[in-house]
């Protein structure tokens, strides 16, 4: 049902990452279940039939049998349209982690500390990669959700090109920030700086995604599908394609605005957006210049404890390079930048908002200059 909500709405590819499981085997739950009411069971009765879902009765209680992906994927998969990809979220205490593609269950990885753990999982995703053959991505989940982890916790991360900016599972992931913590966005320019300016590792991409956990509802503060997805260039409609343009970057993050093209040669980041009429759209071109201030001070909560938050950089970390209105902009690189990135906002409400005042937005992904393209 869940995927067929996607396929609905328009969606070409799906990952379902469920906790520390895949969808396999034999699994059935209550209907009376607080996920599982009766009236969605109705609506999957009438979605696919008496023929498809399967009912019994154990110890009094009425269940129905979870079909595992690749039974029902062929109902659903299209050549060219849609797609189903299976993936697992490793979730230990702290620490989560998306396993896009895989072909084992991972599960949870242990570790002395959170960041451990979390290292722990992202190499688990890299080994089964490595020993299988098989293109996989783990990604970095809501850095902001319980207030988990600070910039300093993911910068340093190793094998690592991927985390959410952008997570619409509900409130508590907090993508904003607030007067204590900073938003992910600025966590990702504190991130994008120190990786490429001091440790000499490879660009973080920042990626939006949503859950599926109240698909049948509406409302602010209910973790539902629509809220955020990413646009990804890929010639084939595949894993391994999708993939692999993500990881070369080339695809962007969005929570409701369209661009029709993104491009990049080495020097100039173009940036066209599919307007639409009275609509006003801003192009903010945002970057961190090589030779920054590396210098930090301690965050102090405004009650005066010292808690677990990034720790506060210079204002030399992603500033404003240019700002452009209209359905086009483009940014020319000098070559003093270590990353330059775009972020497109309209001046169009987005409809059904994660936090009220949410306006339709995209994430263009970080470029880096070169001079040989």
């Amino acid at each position: 049902m869940v995927a067929d909500w996607y396929k609905q709405h328009g969606y070409n590819f799906l990952t379902l990452s469920d906790h520390n499981v895949l969808s396999q085997g034999q699994r059935w739950v209550n209907i009376t279940d607080r996920h599982i009411t009766g009236d969605i069971h109705k609506k999957y009765l009438e979605r696919f039939g008496v023929n498809w879902v399967q009912t019994r009765r154990d110890e009094g209680e009425r269940q129905v049998r979870l079909k595992p992906l690749n039974e029902f994927r062929h109902l659903l998969e299209e050549t060219n349209q849609f797609i189903l990809i299976q993936g697992e979220e490793l979730t230990p205490g702290k620490g989560h982690v998306n396993a896009i593609n895989t072909i084992e269950r991972i599960g949870a990885q242990n570790g002395n500390t959170d960041i451990e753990i979390l290292q722990n999982n992202i190499n688990a995703v890299i080994e089964q990669e490595e020993r299988t053959g098989q293109e996989m991505l783990p990604h970095v989940n809501h850095p902001n959700w319980r207030w988990d982890f600070t910039a300093e916790d993911l910068f340093p991360l190793k094998g690592e090109q991927f985390f959410e900016l952008y997570n619409a599972g509900g409130t508590s992931c907090n993508n904003m920030g607030d007067e204590n913590h900073v938003g992910t966005e600025r966590m990702w320019d504190i991130i994008l700086a120190m990786r490429l300016g001091v440790l000499n590792l490879p660009v973080m991409y920042g990626i939006g995604t949503d859950d599926s956990h109240t698909y049948h509802e509406t409302g602010p503060k209910l973790a539902m599908p629509g809220r955020a997805w990413i646009m990804v260039r890929s010639t084939h409609l595949t894993p391994e394609y999708i993939i692999n343009a993500m990881e070369a970057g080339d695809f962007y993050t969005s929570n409701g605005l369209v661009l029709d093209d993104i491009q990049f040669d080495g020097k100039t980041l173009k940036v066209k957006i599919d307007a639409k009429a009275g609509v006003s759209y801003t192009t903010r071109f945002i970057g961190t210049k090589k030779g920054f201030d590396t210098t930090t001070t301690l965050h102090k909560h405004t009650d005066g404890k010292n808690e677990h938050m990034t720790r506060i950089y210079s204002d030399e970390i992603g500033i404003v390079l240019k700002e452009v209105k209209g359905s086009y902009a483009a940014y020319t690189l000098t070559g003093d930048e270590l990353y330059v990135r775009a972020t497109v906002i309209s001046s169009r409400p987005k409809k059904n908002p994660h936090f009220t005042g949410e306006l339709e937005t995209a994430w263009v992904q970080p470029v880096l200059f070169s001079s040989t393209k």
